[in-house]
């Protein structure tokens, strides 16, 4: 065994022990009296030399049976080998979300299962995961990340792509931002010098890159590299089909009994069992979006007086849903706008133009609301698809595919731009502005596709 080897199956046992156990690194130094720095300096592989009274502590602390505690006791201790200081190392991660997400175990797997697969060491490992807003994406690339860390124990870094309130970054900013997050030197003669730089730390070192609201492939380029060393995991607005031996996933809303599971973890099994009927209104009303149900249970722990009924009938209004799902820094409208602010005109038109559609719908929907081209119409159905504003539900009688808005898209567009017919226009949120929309027999974009 190596010392790698021997300090990755350290420290990958700690991770599985304590996540198992449900507790975080600051709840486990807690129980067992060590810092969380010792704690994480362990579970990344980063302590050369474990102290077996460090990892006593850590096996009473997580309840470990006896078995399990000889052997975390019996693992070999590395030879110390001196060797040149290392530099201060990216954990860059912000913490894996909580509660524990129902119904994504298995994309959990298989996301894991490709971070630390040790086949292909010709390849880069690049994982997408890519749904609609309110899906959760972010949480699960997070929880992914912090599963497979301990691969990498060169640095874990994170990039949010398209922060709240900024403009998104280029690929170029993004290059030096992960650089400096390195520790490498962005200052260089250019973008191509920057890249190639770039390109030789994440082929010498076992670095974990995590992007957030990814919206194009020029993003992802640079950070690949032809090496198993390196990983990029990326949670994107759209499918990013151009890039190569890459693992995607898709997401969307969860299944009825994983969403009552989110809302039971969070409000309390006894209290949603008390009033059954109305939290399946609810969840119906959050579309099964785990964003959604999770400010749900929020609003409804934070008012334990109020009952779920109470929730449901507020719910029960499409024209201000979106608007109440909102808890402190949390809101299903602001996930919508920033999805929606990203998407191309003809999307936004045809979108606007089709949001009074509570059904399913196919090319002769869009023929008849959005272009008189049959084969326009087709093309507006696949970039509606690409772009996760809708989804397949069905295959109609003659062999088409049926399509259907994602809820929150569609209330989003019903009642967040325009408003119902007859009624005065509102503005999305003012970070993210309204844009004009043209009249449907001036508009020059659709004119010249057909």
């Amino acid at each position: 065994m190596t010392d790698t080897t021997t300090l990755e199956a350290l420290a990958a046992t700690l991770v599985h022990a304590r996540e198992a156990a449900c507790l975080t690194q600051e709840d486990l130094a807690r129980r067992s009296g060590l810092s969380v720095r010792a704690i994480r300096n362990l579970e990344t592989g980063h302590t050369a030399r474990p102290r077996k009274q460090s990892l006593r502590l850590l096996a009473q602390a997580l309840g470990l049976p006896p078995a399990d505690v000889g052997r975390l006791l019996r693992t070999p201790r590395p030879e110390h080998r001196p060797g040149p200081r290392p530099v201060a190392l990216s954990a860059e991660l912000p913490a894996a979300p909580r509660p524990h997400l129902a119904g994504r175990q298995p994309l959990l797997d298989r996301l894991h299962a490709h971070l630390v697969a040790q086949e292909h060491p010709d390849r880069g490992r690049l994982a997408v995961v890519v749904g609609p807003p309110g899906a959760g994406k972010t949480a699960l690339i997070l929880r992914a990340a912090h599963t497979a860390r301990a691969r990498f124990p060169d640095g874990q870094v994170f990039v949010d792509l398209h922060p709240a309130g900024a403009a998104p970054l280029t690929p170029d900013r993004l290059v030096r931002r992960v650089l400096r997050s390195l520790g490498g030197t962005p200052d260089t003669d250019g973008p191509e010098e920057a890249g190639a730089r770039l390109r030789d730390v994440l082929s010498r070192r076992r670095v974990l890159v995590v992007l957030d609201n990814a919206a194009t492939e020029a993003h992802i380029r640079p950070l690949l590299v032809d090496d198993a060393r390196s990983a990029v995991l990326v949670a994107a607005r759209r499918e990013l089909p151009a890039l190569h031996d890459q693992l995607e996933l898709r997401i969307g809303a969860l299944d009825r009994p994983d969403a009552h599971r989110v809302l039971d973890d969070l409000v309390g099994a006894a209290r949603t069992r008390a009033e059954r009927s109305a939290a399946t209104d609810v969840v119906e009303s959050c579309a099964r979006l785990p964003l959604a149900l999770h400010i749900a249970g929020l609003w409804l722990t934070t008012r334990p007086h109020r009952s779920l009924r109470d929730l449901a009938h507020r719910l029960a209004d499409e024209e201000q849903r979106l608007r109440f799902l909102r808890v402190g820094d949390l809101s299903l409208q602001d996930s919508v706008a920033a999805h929606h602010q990203g998407l191309p005109p003809q999307v936004t038109v045809a979108l606007e133009r089709l949001a009074a559609l509570r059904g399913d719908f196919g090319t002769d929907e869009v023929t008849a609301r959005v272009t008189p081209s049959r084969e326009h119409a087709a093309d507006l159905l696949d970039e509606l698809l690409h772009r996760q504003v809708t989804h397949v539900s069905t295959a109609d009688g003659a062999g088409g595919t049926r399509y259907r808005l994602h809820d929150a898209v569609r209330l989003y567009a019903a009642h967040c731009l325009t408003g119902p017919p007859g009624h005065t226009a509102r503005t999305a949120p003012p970070a993210l502005p309204r844009q004009r929309l043209p009249q449907r027999r001036r508009d020059p974009r659709l004119r010249a596709a057909t």
